[in-house]
């Protein structure tokens, strides 16, 4: 496990980079937060990895695909669960050739693959509004040197 604190959302945007650097295909990242905590900040620093720019919140749409030197596919769970998950057919793409980036993971934790990479951001009250604790378990950033 890793802990970060971030001091903005360009901070955020940064260790979403740096998260970006160690991922590859097939990765699965699941953001668990709070409404503002900063999962689309942390999503578009992953996907400016990539060369993906534009990144959004795929908050009705509840998929936004973006293709760049690795294809992005990014999700909003927070009004599915995980019965409707499966309806959908997105459960094909947690074993696709992209990295798939789930916000509002908390609705889908008990279906998520036991290798994915789990970002919880939580607001630190000790600071300052803009400060996030940021922790991250699995995957080969917990082991760098960021």
């Amino acid at each position: 496990m890793k802990k970060i604190v971030s001091k903005s959302e360009k901070d955020t945007f940064e260790i979403g980079v740096q998260i970006g650097n160690t991922l590859k295909k097939g990765d699965v990242v699941a953001c668990f937060g709070e409404l503002g905590s900063g999962k689309t900040a942390l999503t578009k620093g992953i996907s400016a990895t990539f060369n993906i720019e534009g990144v959004h919140s795929p908050t009705f749409t509840l998929v936004n695909e973006y293709y760049g030197d690795i294809n992005i596919y990014h999700f909003d769970a927070y009004r599915i669960n995980e019965s409707g998950w499966f309806d959908s057919g997105f459960d094909e793409y947690l074993y696709s050739d992209g990295i798939c980036i789930i916000e509002w993971a908390d609705n889908l934790k008990d279906i998520l693959p036991p290798e994915t990479i789990r970002v919880t951001i939580s607001r630190n009250s000790l600071y300052d509004d803009d400060y996030r604790d940021i922790t991250i378990e699995g995957g080969n950033f917990e082991n760098s040197s960021c």
